[in-house]
């Protein structure tokens, strides 16, 4: 960073700091950066935001996606709701605990279309609950889990949700 464009950043942050005062704000400086968004990702309130370039069309779009630290505690979640130890848990129960969890969090998070994320902690929803079932009924290798339990089981006949791995838009279109 150049030294004007450092003393920028400090006028900017000074001005910004003033403002927040006269609401009776305060500015937390250890968590506060100034970032180029055309350089530099940065995460906010849980989503991870950059500037990405289209592969179709080449052109420059502001990315945003779940946080990878967002993404782990979904996963950490599903994970404690299917622990082995929750196994005593009644079944619809459990699916039930773990609707709630994923429901929130997609609610939260389907925003846009990041499939590669969604599609990361379904499948992670989908293979701790096949392991949670390989345990109550006492089967051996995963490949008996996948035989018995396919995915089709787990979401027509036990009621998972299933987390939606395309936008949660559609595209407009003028003859539509």
């Amino acid at each position: 960073m150049h030294c004007t464009e450092r003393q920028g950043t400090e006028k900017s942050m000074a001005v910004f700091t003033a403002v927040l005062e006269k609401l009776d704000l305060t500015l937390n400086t250890r968590k506060t950066r100034v970032v180029d968004a055309r350089v530099d990702g940065f995460d906010f309130l849980g989503f991870h935001m950059a500037w990405r370039t289209s592969r179709r069309s080449g052109k420059g779009y502001p990315h945003v996606e779940p946080s990878k630290r967002a993404e782990q505690r979904i996963k950490d979640r599903v994970r404690d709701l299917t622990a082995r130890r929750r196994t005593p848990v009644a079944l619809g129960d459990m699916i039930g605990d773990v609707n709630q969890a994923l429901r929130g969090w997609t609610g939260y998070f389907h925003y846009r279309n990041y499939s590669k994320v969604l599609g990361r902690v379904k499948t992670h929803a989908e293979e701790r609950m096949r392991t949670q079932l390989r345990h109550r009924h006492k089967l051996q290798s995963r490949a008996q889990g996948y035989i018995r339990f396919p995915n089709a089981h787990l979401y027509d006949h036990l009621g998972l949700f299933k987390v939606p791995t395309t936008a949660g838009w559609t595209s407009a279109h003028a003859l539509a």
